[in-house]
């Protein structure tokens, strides 16, 4: 849970600045990724229970590995907005080195 709120944190830090540079649009984007992600976990869940209460045995391991892949997916989103914010930022700075070359607007 500690990391969790960490990602919590700077999920809020980012809708600030997003709000503050009116593209609150981009926020409500990786707001509704993320939301797939979970709602993608969430149906494994359910997917997972109805195959062990018809018996099939479920490998721990692997739930591990597919619960921390999805982690990562999010971590990977949240931070792509944290470039996509810096590059944002510092438009038009002609000594500032973009994230992304094909633009952000």
């Amino acid at each position: 849970m500690k990391g969790r709120s960490a990602v919590n944190a700077r999920i809020e830090e980012l809708e600030k600045r997003l709000t503050t540079q009116h593209h609150k649009d981009l926020f409500l984007q990786m707001k509704h990724t993320l939301k797939a992600v979970d709602d993608l976990a969430e149906q494994h869940r359910v997917y997972q229970a109805v195959q062990a209460l018809s018996g099939t045995r479920i490998v721990g391991a692997e739930e591990n590995v597919y619960f921390d892949t999805l982690n990562q997916v999010k971590e990977q989103i949240v931070h792509t907005l944290e470039l996509t914010i810096e590059d944002l930022e510092h438009k038009g700075d002609k000594h500032y080195k973009k994230h992304f070359k094909d633009g952000v607007e």
